[in-house]
């Protein structure tokens, strides 16, 4: 077999933006330089720093939309209260305060908390910008007194919380153990109702005695039985042989004809006559040229 030119594969290396050949010991022998290392790293780096810039991004947004709901409740809560440029809902609403003696609390949370540095010193610090401010804010502050008291207030929430799941776990067990000991005694009951019961054995049925010896998958051999000869009364005719007739072949006589030359000159050179062939008649078949 001759030989022929094969191309090999290449690959492409979106790290590095150059082309490799596509085998084992090349991708290994580039994966391994420090070219291809250094732009690994570089491109880690920058997802990072893309990551991190999303997050803060989204973070902003997230503050920023919380600004402007916290806002437009407190806006709204002054409208209610004050009804003087209210809505039909916020008149609604102010009706059934004053009709069932309530109030309508606030339930914005403060933003600006107030801390203690390492020296002693009080600041206040935000808690959605993460600003801090040696000057308390005009918009109120949660104190430390205020922020230990929330705390416990979370702590014994989540307790409560923790002390119900408990109370439901162990109402779970007792619903369980309960199931389990009912029917553990509806077990006993079934097994002391079968003693009692009395048993009625039901008659034999007995079936047919097999011979072991005849026991075949196909069933019994039975032997064929000749048909008995019955007498037609026909009449009886000896065998007939007809002689066998030979036929003489016919003797075939041959004829032959004699053809006189008066002289040679008539014919002139002799040569070799050509033979004419037509359309239609079998190559092997000679033409008769004269009918002598």
């Amino acid at each position: 077999m001759a030989d022929y030119w094969k191309s090999n594969d290449r690959k492409y290396c979106d790290f590095c933006k150059c082309w490799i050949a596509d085998n084992k010991p090349s991708v290994d022998f580039h994966e391994k330089g420090r070219r291809h290392q250094e732009n690994v790293k570089k491109r880690l780096k920058n997802i990072t720093k893309a990551s991190a810039k999303a997050h803060k991004e989204s973070e902003n947004v997230d503050s920023a939309i919380r600004k402007m709901e916290q806002a437009a409740m407190a806006a709204y809560r002054r409208d209610v209260e004050s009804n003087s440029c209210a809505d039909l809902t916020s008149i609604a609403i102010t009706k059934k305060l004053k009709s069932e003696n309530l109030e309508l609390k606030d339930n914005q949370t403060k933003v600006w908390h107030e801390a203690k540095s390492k020296e002693g010193h009080i600041y206040y610090w935000n808690t959605l910008t993460n600003e801090s401010s040696w000057e308390p804010p005009a918009d109120g502050f949660l104190s430390i007194e205020e922020q230990l008291k929330q705390e416990h207030d979370k702590v014994a929430t989540q307790l409560r919380q923790v002390e119900k799941h408990k109370r439901i776990e162990g109402l779970k067990l007792m619903q369980i153990q309960k199931a389990e000991e009912e029917e553990e005694r509806a077990r006993l009951e079934r097994e002391k109702l079968k003693e009692r019961r009395v048993t009625v054995s039901p008659e034999p049925v007995y079936g047919p005695i097999i011979d072991p010896r005849d026991n075949h998958p196909y069933g019994k051999w039975i032997p064929v039985k000749e048909p008995e000869y019955v007498d037609l009364q026909l009449p009886v005719q000896n065998d007939y042989f007809e002689a066998p007739v030979v036929y003489e072949p016919e003797e075939i006589k041959k004829e032959f004809k004699e053809k006189t030359i008066e002289s040679l000159d008539d014919f002139g050179p002799s040569s070799f006559k050509k033979r004419k062939m037509i359309s239609g008649a079998k190559k092997n078949m000679r033409k008769r040229i004269d009918d002598e």
